[in-house]
């Protein structure tokens, strides 16, 4: 077998592969003893047909396919070793004509690892907002404790429900007087206010009683996933079968020793913002992280293949498919909900993706050209941090962890990398109506900008 590399071009290396009549052979007999226990020949039992007259019956290229899946892996596993290439994702090949009896010759290109020229990194000018923990949010805090610890109570027959109230319920809905598909439930329990179902629903069994019947009419929005329901007006045949509200505890130490450890409202509070502090404090640092590695990325030169966008495309598919099937979504309800597709999905997020890969090999240039190591302390300390975090002996974690020890250090390395980056940076915080400054409820603590975090997935493993 050859191999010959025939140029490097956008970080994609070009190889073409010869590979010789006997080793073709081989990939025509494995294919022959797949096939011939699959097809019939008559006279014959299956999987007794000798390969000439399986070929005569039914054409040489009956084999084709199978030879290939048996021939290419090899020879391109072969021919990487013989050129010295390292690939960072799967190649696509280009092949022609097969003849057998010849040599058969195709081409690789696959992506490799892009050249990086770094930048000048001294002096990055960055800016983040100002984050502030404000009283309001300890008190948005308390009221969430408040609602949490909240009494729920069963109405009677002689109240009405109100917005926040639960109200368990048997529905029905039709369009133009016929019953529609999915339009159905029993004993379905809806709080009211909470904007789960279609707009108008919710506000018309506001005021109903225990054991009322009411039809409720609204018109499914324009652009409602179900394409037959969009835009129609429909009754729902509603039935209220419970109704129960919750009752608020006051804000008192009582409250606080039952609900924390502590002994009064004050202690809690205290210790509520305390938390917050450090969760702001937190979230500033991966800011700033963020914001370093974007600018410094802007400032090198890195020619990324497709393949590996591609790759880390598809990286984030599968953990946005994660993220959605640990609350018991599909991909495909997600992307029905968001009136979207899977194709528009991931071109809209190719740009992030080719940023956080563009991250990726800036880092792991700064860590070979500083030459970063990791200490055993560091180590030890790393494996006690997450000791401490999963609640485990030292022992037991750095028994679980020793298989990704590799991977550890070449983390701790991007951290020194990132952190080589902000000493340098110039850090200006910014007061002014930002997302991330207007944290009167505690939304924004939730919206934590991307950060290096993200950018901590090894080179190794865009290879997959």
């Amino acid at each position: 077998m050859e191999a010959r590399l025939e140029k490097i071009e956008g970080s994609e290396a070009h190889i073409q592969i010869s590979v010789d009549a006997a080793k073709m052979e081989e990939g025509f007999e494995y294919a022959y003893r797949k096939v011939v226990k699959q097809v019939s020949v008559p006279g014959f039992r299956k999987g007794r047909v000798p390969r000439q007259l399986l070929e005569a019956h039914y054409g040489k290229e009956i084999l084709y396919q199978d030879a290939l899946e048996y021939i290419v892996p090899l020879a391109y596993a072969e021919a990487l070793t013989m050129i010295d290439i390292e690939p960072i994702a799967q190649p696509e090949f280009d092949i022609e004509d097969i003849n057998p009896g010849e040599d058969f010759v195709f081409k690789a290109i696959v992506a490799v690892k892009p050249e990086v020229k770094l930048g000048d990194f001294d002096g990055l000018e960055i800016t983040i907002p100002v984050l502030e923990v404000k009283d309001s949010q300890v008190e948005q805090r308390l009221e969430d404790m408040q609602q949490r610890y909240a009494v729920v109570e069963e109405k009677n027959e002689d109240e009405i429900a109100l917005l926040g109230d639960t109200v368990t319920i048997d529905f029905e809905g039709f369009i133009d007087g016929i019953a529609f598909e999915g339009g159905k439930g029993e004993d379905y329990p809806l709080e009211l206010g909470s904007g789960s179902f279609i707009p108008g629903f919710e506000q018309q069994l506001v005021g109903l009683k225990l054991g009322e019947q009411k039809d409720v009419e609204v018109t499914f929005p324009d652009e409602y996933h179900a394409e037959d329901l969009a835009g129609k007006p429909a009754v729902f045949k509603v039935l209220i079968k419970k109704i129960t509200t919750k009752r608020v505890r006051e804000l008192n130490d009582e409250f606080a020793q039952e609900i924390s450890e502590f002994d009064t409202m004050d202690e809690l509070r205290a210790d509520i913002k305390k938390n917050l502090e450090t969760m702001r404090d937190n979230q500033r640092k991966e800011m700033i992280q963020q914001a370093v590695i974007d600018k410094a990325v802007e400032k090198c030169e890195i020619e990324l293949p497709k393949a590996v966008i591609d790759v880390q495309t598809e990286n984030m598919m599968r953990q946005l498919e994660q993220r959605m099937g640990s609350q018991g979504i599909s991909l495909e309800q997600y992307f029905a909900i968001t009136n979207s597709n899977k194709e528009v999905f991931a071109e809209s997020i190719r740009p992030e993706a080719e940023r956080i890969a563009k991250s990726n090999f800036m880092l792991e240039k700064i860590v070979e050209e500083k030459g970063f190591e990791i200490t055993d302390e560091e180590i030890d300390k790393y494996i006690e941090d997450v000791a401490n975090g999963m609640g485990l002996e030292p022992e037991e974690a750095r028994e679980r962890l020793q298989g990704a020890l590799d991977n550890i250090k070449m983390s701790l390395k991007v951290e020194k990398a990132i952190e080589s980056l902000v000493e340098k940076a110039i850090i200006t915080e910014q007061s002014g109506n930002t997302a991330a400054n207007q944290s009167e409820d505690t939304k924004a603590e939730a919206e934590v900008t991307p950060t290096a975090e993200e950018v901590k997935v090894e080179p190794e493993e865009e290879k997959e």
